[in-house]
């Protein structure tokens, strides 16, 4: 997992307000039960001190949060803004309201690590219908701003070639508006998978106008259509199998090269050589164990230089003092 998307909070001084609220919603009261909730951790804030700009851009955030389904939602916030704000596949085991110098950071690492975050793209050559991982709601839905000709001409007539490079020409801007939806959705949510589903000719479309740091990410698939009244269930096997296939996968990867490191100098475990490196700017990958929570601090300087996070299992890697690191180049060299 990359971090890259909690650099704001580095970036400025404290403090800041932590937040970790369950955002469920699957019930006619869900919105009220909601704003009970963030009442409540906001008063727990209050209480330690935060500012009230700080705590209304806050409740502004929750307010506005579209996320269905039950989930939890991790917000980050300080001098009256909010810094970042993350889904969570899951609530929170226990609700987190704190105002602190650093934000906390070590439940959202926790949380993520252990999994696979997808966003899905049900593309036609008018648009795409975008879905995260987490309740499965609907980030958004994106219509082309090109919206004829979109079918190309039947063969014969004079005209036939021109309305034919014409209706190409739409379903290249369309697909570019949708690369760019999906460019947008997929670093503010920090996803590993994005699966490309529905018309062959626009996903691959799409799959060309992604910026290259995302294009390693995509799968795509036959699965799945825009039509009312599609069967959904391909579709959601396809992209079961596709987060699997990419959290085993990645993980493996890591591991390997966690123990071939370990042998040649070019990886470190335990809390002191793992701070050391982190200090260095040497960690390529953090690994942490994900019953042992992982320091703030720690948090902080893979933020800061770029490090990933993977969370591994005591029955996959015994980590000594539940940290290691996959090194850049070995500790020492320059």
């Amino acid at each position: 997992m990359n971090l890259a998307f909690l650099r704001p909070l580095y970036a400025r001084p404290g403090p800041f307000a932590s937040v970790y609220l369950d955002a469920t919603q699957d019930t006619e009261d869900g919105a009220r039960l909601r704003e009970l909730r963030w009442r409540a951790a906001d008063e727990r804030l209050a209480a330690a001190g935060a500012d009230q700009a700080t705590r209304e851009a806050l409740g502004a955030a929750v307010a506005t949060h579209t996320g269905t389904g039950q989930h939890g939602l991790a917000l980050f916030a300080g001098g009256g803004d909010v810094l970042a704000q993350v889904s969570l596949p899951d609530p929170p085991p226990v609700p987190v309201a704190a105002w602190s110098p650093r934000p906390v950071v070590a439940p959202l690492v926790a949380d993520l690590g252990e999994r696979v975050r997808w966003l899905r793209a049900v593309v036609d050559r008018t648009g795409a219908d975008l879905v995260l991982s987490t309740g499965h709601e609907r980030v958004r839905q994106v219509e082309g701003a090109e919206h004829y000709p979109v079918h190309k001409a039947k063969p014969g007539g004079w005209s036939a070639p021109r309305y034919q490079r014409s209706a190409e020409t739409t379903w290249d801007r369309n697909a570019k508006d949708i690369a760019e939806a999906v460019a947008d959705a997929a670093t503010a949510e920090c996803v590993d998978v994005i699966v490309l589903a529905g018309d062959v000719r626009e996903r691959q479309l799409v799959h060309e106008h992604l910026p290259a740091v995302l294009s390693g990410r995509v799968v795509t698939t036959g699965a799945g259509s825009r039509a009312p009244g599609a069967d959904p269930e391909p579709l959601d096997e396809a992209t079961a199998a596709a987060v699997r296939e990419r959290e085993a996968s990645r993980r493996a990867e890591v591991l390997d090269r966690y123990r071939a490191g370990r042998a040649h100098g070019l990886a470190v475990a335990g809390p002191d050589e793992v701070r050391r490196a982190l200090e260095w700017g040497q960690v390529d990958t953090l690994l942490v164990d994900r019953e042992v929570p992982v320091p703030d601090e720690f948090v902080r300087l893979a933020v800061q230089t770029d490090a990933e996070v993977t969370t591994v299992g005591a029955d996959q890697e015994r980590l000594p003092g539940g940290v290691g690191t996959v090194l850049r180049y070995p500790l020492g060299a320059a």
